[in-house]
């Protein structure tokens, strides 16, 4: 969930197009969980044909192969700053992560308690992957200093080993939640550090995809493994935990496309505009969505009924990002510089 304005010690750069695909990623969460585009409402489910159909539509947004997307961006997005050896202040790094991602939580859950939408459980709730964020933040100090000294490969086998032996104790869980919150960071720990492995791709020096053919086949791929992970996960005993690390193997080289055609075809304003504020979404869907089941609104077919659910949800995230998100990026960014200062202090 990290912001895409990356800096390195010599310099500061921006990768175009992550905030982009931070949103959409973030829309599939939502439509994921409150509800997608009612393309299949009045199908006949007496009708094998609508059957099939609403079998195949029920699993195209699937939430938390989305949230896993989130967990490489996220690991990109912190080791960027740090892939080069040098000075690496550990309070300034830790004060401005906890910071920036304590705050909107916080609020969040105080919102949520008397609308009775279960935020606080952080093994089985949408928390979760903030409780996994947290932990990441945490350890990255260790793991930047274990990858100076062994590299990313066996960091990242280790974690593939430690992960699978984690999800070996419960077999048969089909997401995340059996593991408890002692658990589901380890388990999708290399997802995270696929990331930070992504953040030393040197993109200055590779292509960008070749046509946009095959630039949107590998987007056409991304979203079929997220569909098949979502119908093992729903039809089978196969559950995500098997799955995700996997996928996430996929994204990696998948969002390596993505920056490499991002440096040729700027992404829409908009949708970077919109991938600022992301993690508000994230944090207030099922809060605003809450509230607008409760709203006394007009029934006005199934289309109209669906947008203006979804506008309410982005409108209400919007609100959330302006009085309480973009406050407290300021308020870490200020926090960690006065930490800089003080361990350097001006002449």
């Amino acid at each position: 969930m990290s912001a895409t304005l990356l800096e390195n010690n010599k310099s500061s750069s921006r990768i175009y197009g992550l905030d982009t695909l931070r949103f959409i990623a973030a829309i599939w969460v939502v439509f994921g969980h409150c509800g997608s585009p009612p393309l299949t409402q009045g199908l006949d489910r007496t009708n094998l044909l609508a059957l099939f159909v609403q079998g195949f539509y029920g699993n195209f947004f699937a939430a938390v192969p989305a949230v896993i997307v989130f967990f490489v961006i996220s690991g990109f997005c912190i080791h960027y700053p740090y892939r080069s050896p040098g000075t690496f202040e550990i309070l300034p790094y830790l004060a401005r992560r906890y910071i920036r991602i304590g705050i909107p939580m916080a609020a969040a859950i105080l919102i949520a308690s008397p609308l009775q939408v279960n935020l606080a459980l952080f093994h089985n709730s949408i928390l979760w992957s903030l409780l996994a964020e947290l932990i990441y933040y945490s350890i990255y100090p260790l793991l930047r200093w274990l990858r100076a000294r062994v590299g990313w490969g066996p960091i990242l086998a280790g974690s593939f080993i430690a992960s699978y032996s984690a999800i070996s104790i419960h077999p048969s869980a089909l997401d995340y939640s059996p593991f408890g919150p002692a658990l589901c960071w380890l388990i999708a720990l290399p997802c995270w550090l696929l990331g930070c492995r992504l953040a030393e791709v040197d993109f200055q020096k590779t292509l960008p995809a070749k046509s946009s053919l095959s630039l949107w086949s590998w987007r056409f791929g991304i979203w079929f493994l997220s569909w098949t992970c979502s119908v093992l996960r729903f039809h089978s005993p196969i559950g995500y935990p098997w799955t995700l690390n996997l996928f996430a193997v996929a994204v990696f080289f998948w969002l390596q496309v993505e920056i490499r055609a991002f440096k040729v075809a700027a992404p829409a304003p908009s949708l970077e505009w919109a991938g600022q504020w992301s993690y508000s979404i994230y944090l207030m869907h099922l809060i605003a969505d809450t509230v607008y089941q409760r709203l006394p609104m007009p029934d006005l077919g199934f289309n109209l009924n669906w947008a203006l659910r979804m506008l309410f949800i982005l409108l209400v995230s919007y609100i959330f990002y302006l009085i309480i998100e973009k406050p407290g990026h300021f308020i870490a960014r200020g926090i960690s510089l006065s930490l800089r200062r003080k361990r350097h202090p001006t002449p």
